[in-house]
């Protein structure tokens, strides 16, 4: 494991390990040993993520520096992020189907994907540039938004990279290659905020959002039905999502310093929750 020293040194550090792979299997890693077992580096990772706890806290449980533990924590969500990915996996139509909880099958049983957008709080950044990206109108701070699929059951299909909170939730769809996973005569469902029927008829799929109406008008009887059955499937999108907020780090401001690593965090929470047993064996 090549631990993470910065960008620079790192860089520097793989090369020469890729120029003398002979020496360094013949006389093992060079210089002292570590100051924690791979189990304890595991085990201080997986604390940062559950219960946010900060640098200065998990250094002092462990008995080491803050450089050390800093080290440790990206040095272990890289490799994470790339070994978990597997368990982000988008489900074919069939797959989808056999799995679909009893109100979907009622109500939507052509639902391919749910998507939703979540934000989380950031320091505040200096350069006025990065403070610009990160502003959110909606939240009245500093934020990231990722997009974020479930199928219908609640496991998590489809994680997209994160992106400042100034920037829509249309946009972050159309930008993140979301739109290029969808199949003929998909439908998928969003809240009201995804305008996104159009893009979704090029695929000629469909769009389930709740309607909406002006404030003056009262909402029609077939548009009052429609808004409760979805409120009826909705749950199981509440579940899911409640299920990424357990890890704290997702909860707590995120220091502007992590902000280069956010991704590999994000896709990492989202893969471990794919390890829990389905929505549908929860909720029934």
């Amino acid at each position: 494991m090549q631990y993470w020293r910065g960008v620079k040194q790192t860089t520097k550090e793989t090369a020469k390990l890729a120029d003398n792979d002979v020496y360094f299997e013949s006389r093992g890693r060079p210089g002292p040993a570590r100051k924690l077992d791979l189990s304890q580096e595991l085990l201080l990772t997986l604390m940062r993520l559950r219960l946010g706890l900060l640098m200065d806290d998990l250094a002092f449980r462990f008995i080491i520096s803050f450089p050390t533990a800093s080290s440790i924590f990206i040095t272990w969500i890289k490799l994470m992020s790339k070994e978990l990915s597997v368990l982000i996996i988008w489900p074919s139509r069939a797959q989808v189907r056999r799995t679909l909880p009893a109100c979907f099958k009622a109500l939507y049983p052509k639902v391919r994907c749910i998507i939703d957008c979540f934000e989380c709080f950031t320091e505040k950044p200096s350069g006025l540039d990065v403070a610009a990206a990160l502003w959110s109108d909606y939240k009245h701070h500093y934020t990231f938004k990722v997009l974020v699929g479930r199928t219908p059951n609640g496991a998590i299909s489809y994680v997209s990279p994160a992106y400042g909170g100034r920037a829509s939730d249309v946009f972050i769809v159309r930008d993140s290659g979301f739109l290029s996973m969808i199949e003929l005569y998909d439908q998928i469902m969003a809240d009201r905020g995804f305008k996104i029927r159009e893009d979704l008829m090029m695929s000629l799929a469909t769009l389930a959002i709740p309607p909406s109406c002006a404030s003056s008008m009262q909402m029609l009887p077939a548009d009052v039905r429609k808004t409760s059955n979805i409120a009826n499937v909705r749950i199981y999108v509440e579940q899911a999502i409640g299920r990424l907020k357990v890890f704290r780090i997702l909860k707590h401001e995120m220091p502007i310093t992590q902000l280069q690593i956010v991704d590999d965090i994000v896709r990492v929470c989202c893969a471990l929750c794919n390890f829990l047993p389905s929505l549908c064996d929860e909720i029934n």
